[in-house]
């Protein structure tokens, strides 16, 4: 090849590379998910977290637990949620007085941007409501085909002579990813900027300190298991 011809080659072989860099660019950048991309997930993750039914055999009824105005501006500017559920089931058995049935609040948060869900979480929220946490662990439970890998928190807090005691069954989920037992399935999700839109989901159920474990335990399968397809609905961003 002479070096006219090596030069007119070069002349042309330039632009060619560059438009060929140029789109791979444009079509990276297409691959780019933005929050309207997401939309259709929040829309089905709200639907299926709205029917969560009210009456679960076979005493279970629950209730929706207003929230205070003031922290409902203060919960939504903070976590900018899709969706939040908060309700009391009360264990209505027969000939058992009122005063003695067993009680479980059930918390259900979902966020359309995972980052949000930074401030949302038992070690920190129920430490600034002036309560002390005595204890955490790891704990797993089955409810149908799912385990659940979560967190059990201890809280207490002191009233005059009395001392109150709760605990707080609490795991999320990261859409696409599934069950994380803490934060840091949910840091790691707000990292991926291909992941950040679809959000984040966190359960809390909030029992009496003095139940035992395996009652406590037996409430989490009977409530979650009402409607399964509801964690499954969340996990799945297709």
């Amino acid at each position: 090849m002479t070096g006219k011809a090596r030069n007119i080659l070069m002349i042309f072989t330039a632009p060619v590379l560059c438009l060929g860099l140029l789109g791979g660019m444009v079509g990276e950048k297409q691959t780019f998910l933005t929050p309207e991309d997401a939309e259709p997930y929040h829309q089905r993750a709200k639907a299926a977290i709205e029917s969560l039914p009210y009456i679960i055999p076979p005493y279970w009824t629950g209730t929706d637990v207003p929230e205070d105005p003031r922290v409902q501006a203060a919960v939504i500017k903070l976590l900018r949620p899709n969706i939040i559920l908060r309700r009391e089931y009360v264990e209505s058995v027969p000939n058992v007085p009122v005063q003695y049935s067993r009680r479980a609040h059930l918390l259900i948060v979902q966020c359309r941007d995972s980052r949000d869900m930074y401030g949302h979480y038992p070690p920190r929220c129920y430490v600034a409501h002036g309560m002390t946490l005595d204890s955490e662990k790891d704990r797993n439970w089955t409810v149908g085909d799912m385990t659940i890998r979560g967190k059990e928190y201890q809280f207490s807090q002191n009233d005059g002579d009395q001392t109150y005691r709760q605990i707080v069954y609490n795991f999320m989920i990261v859409p696409g990813t599934g069950i994380v037992r803490d934060m840091q399935g949910i840091s790691d999700a707000a990292e991926d900027y291909q992941q950040r839109f679809y959000g984040a989901a966190q359960f809390q159920i909030v029992m009496d300190g003095d139940m035992p474990v395996s009652e406590r335990d037996n409430i989490l399968v009977t409530l979650l298991g009402a409607n399964p397809s509801i964690i499954k609905t969340v996990e799945q961003i297709q």
